[in-house]
């Protein structure tokens, strides 16, 4: 379905997205059990080599290039794996239940930590509850990848982390997130007693990931397992799916915590191609899409299925940013200097799709939604008659609508949205010198589909 929309402004910018589904996971095992003794290792005797297990947690290497990176500076790939150094993984372990045997009666408080903190009330540290947090009681455990690149995770701590043999048969939840440009306060951070979460704004030049380890299911130890060459007992076996989650008594089987880490975010990245030879009497200055923007991530709770982030309904627009120079530092403003995609004559027989393209800044990462008003400034010269050109500043404004396919259908709501995880790609096509067209062409992941960009304004505007 293409549709054409004229107006009087003498450039052309043709929009079309396609979305290439990533949904992209990250998956990290760890150890913990209460109580979490601190050691230096000096003073472990034999009876704690059975009953004391050191805290281990790894991510799939694979999942390394997968993962978005926070703090403004862009995305993981093969060309910045430097950033993989800069990036922590806070983890946070809970209990899970009530224990059935009777040892422990009371509702999992997610208040307690396991490492003293900032707490309000210290008499609350029984461990019990929590397995893992951090020294500050604003976050989990910050851990890193380790730099041998096997998928290890260091927690960031001068002490090493051993189990206790309490509760051997208590099983735990595990959690973990990722985020980072972001500063915990007593204003942001909730800890309660279900619960905790935080207060955040997106800038669009960040990810948000969270998640956590699946239940102990049949499936999920039988794949285990599989996977891992474990040699379990049946006895051995139905204690564990009795426990139904990860325990002292599971860790010394082999069987550990594979946390999937969720992209909570919808990545949209920019593509530019040449529509015809005046293609270069257009730059393209800047790009901006309006967003819910302010959130609450919660990254753990006594109710699993609440764990992820909403967003309230206020808007704002996010501009486009360019990469990050070195995968540290804050992702820098769009380049003054903008964006020209050039045309010779050995394109014009191919279609414009099959033309070179043209990437335009990092991502944005926004609010997952069912549309979004998309803001495409730009630079164009035109003839003004007489022999002379004038260069004029303009900007199109176009809304974005989800597809009815099933690569923005939501699993759970059954809604049609740009779905976090996925990344959707907008390529423009420039022309120059003729009235402006608006093709709606677009192509889903596998199958695809057409969507409308409609124009919200009917002339591109000049700028005063």
């Amino acid at each position: 379905m293409n549709v054409l929309h004229k107006t009087k402004t003498t450039a052309l910018l043709k929009g079309v997205m396609s979305a290439a589904a990533s949904l992209m996971v990250l998956a990290a095992c760890t150890d913990s059990y209460p109580t979490l003794i601190h050691n230096d290792g000096s003073t472990i005797g034999n009876d704690e080599v059975y009953d004391r297990v050191p805290l281990m947690m790894f991510v799939n290497e694979q999942d390394y290039f997968s993962i978005i990176a926070t703090r403004g500076t862009g995305v993981f790939d093969d060309e910045h794996a430097g950033k993989l150094a800069n990036s922590l993984f806070y983890v946070y372990a809970f209990r899970a239940a009530e224990d059935a045997d009777g040892n422990i009666v009371h509702n999992t408080d997610y208040r307690e930590t396991s490492s003293g903190g900032t707490a309000s009330d210290q008499d609350r540290l029984t461990a019990a509850d929590c397995l893992l947090d951090g020294a500050d009681y604003n976050f989990g455990m910050p851990t890193k990848l380790t730099a041998d690149r096997n998928g290890t995770l260091e927690p960031q701590t001068t002490q090493k982390l051993y189990f206790s043999s309490a509760f051997q048969d208590v099983g735990y939840d595990f959690f973990v997130y990722h985020i980072d440009d972001f500063e915990p306060t007593a204003a942001n951070t909730h800890r309660e007693a279900d619960r905790i979460y935080y207060d955040l704004e997106i800038d669009g030049s960040q990810d948000i990931m969270s998640g956590m380890a699946p239940k102990l299911t049949r499936d999920v130890l039988d794949e285990k397992i599989r996977d891992g060459k474990l040699t379990i007992t049946k006895s051995d076996q139905e204690q564990i799916l009795d426990i139904g989650n990860y325990c002292t008594f599971a860790a010394h089987r082999g069987v550990y915590p594979v946390m999937a880490m969720k992209h909570r975010l919808t990545r949209m990245q920019f593509l530019a191609y040449p529509g015809d030879e005046s293609a270069d009497n257009v730059v393209i200055k800047g790009i901006s899409v309006e967003s819910r923007y302010r959130g609450r991530l919660t990254v753990a709770a006594r109710n699993t299925d609440e764990t992820g982030i909403e967003f309230d309904s206020d808007r704002r627009e996010l501009e486009l940013r360019e990469a990050s120079p070195d995968g540290v530092s804050p992702c820098p403003p769009l380049s003054s200097d903008g964006y020209v995609v050039s045309y010779d004559g050995s394109m014009a027989s191919l279609p414009w799709d099959e033309r070179p393209g043209l990437k335009i800044g990092e991502s944005l990462m926004l609010a997952p939604d069912s549309e979004y008003a998309l803001t495409l400034y730009y630079t164009q010269t035109v003839d003004v008659g007489g022999g002379k050109t004038e260069q004029r500043d303009l900007k199109s404004r176009y809304l974005l609508k989800a597809q009815e396919t099933s690569y923005f259908k939501d699993p759970e709501t059954g809604a049609y949205i740009f779905r976090p995880g996925y990344v959707y790609s907008v390529k423009i096509v420039v022309y120059g010198l003729q009235e402006i067209k608006v093709s709606a062409n677009i192509e889903g992941w596998e199958y695809g589909g057409d969507i409308v960009l409609d124009p919200m304004e009917d002339d591109g505007v000049l700028l005063e």
